[in-house]
């Protein structure tokens, strides 16, 4: 057989155990025989969003090639692939999921996002929410990066900071609250 090996006639399995040892062919015919087919499910499972699945695909499979040892040989390569798929998927929704809520309780409140999208760019109002967190105590500062970049829950949080979740709650309402001002007065500053 010489130097090439058949890597179309290897099984997923075998390819995973190459892929552990460094060869960057075998991944790229794992790559071939299963990216066509997760973009397909990420299509379907994503809201039919052609872009947000490729991003998944190159996603996933990245995470395949950075820690190739979290494959276990005991596996089969094709559930765990989809396996990892629909666990992305998850969290897709639970984003997406705690993103609507969010949107709907500021406009419960009276704080309508789309007059604010409408009006700045996503970079304006990330510096913005960046600079209005910058204010902020240590401690309010981690509980709201933990609740909403780390997606840590509320029993979770009450348990980090030794605090009743009730308290957690109200913190989280109130930092919002806080945040959202300090951003509406940010963009008067700018403004004027």
């Amino acid at each position: 057989m010489g130097l090439f090996t058949a890597y179309h006639k290897k099984t997923d399995e075998t390819l995973m155990v190459l892929i552990q040892n460094g060869d960057h062919r075998a991944f790229q015919n794992l790559y071939d025989r299963y990216a066509t087919r997760l973009n397909g499910f990420f299509f379907k499972m994503l809201w039919s969003d052609a872009e947000m699945a490729e991003d998944f695909v190159q996603d996933l499979f990245t995470k395949v090639i950075d820690r190739p040892e979290l494959f276990k040989i005991e596996y089969k390569v094709k559930p765990w692939l989809f396996q990892i798929a629909a666990n992305m998927c998850k969290n897709a929704y639970r984003k997406n999921s705690f993103e609507r809520a969010y949107r709907q309780h500021l406009e419960s409140e009276g704080i309508h996002l789309a007059h604010i999208e409408t009006k700045l760019d996503h970079s304006i109002q990330f510096d913005l929410l960046s600079k209005a967190m910058n204010n902020l105590e240590e401690d309010n500062r981690s509980i709201f990066l933990l609740r909403y970049q780390q997606e840590m829950t509320i029993e979770e949080l009450s348990e980090t900071f030794d605090i009743p979740t009730g308290t957690v709650k109200s913190r989280l309402f109130n930092l919002r609250k806080q945040l959202l001002t300090a951003i509406e007065d940010q963009k008067i500053t700018n403004h004027e």
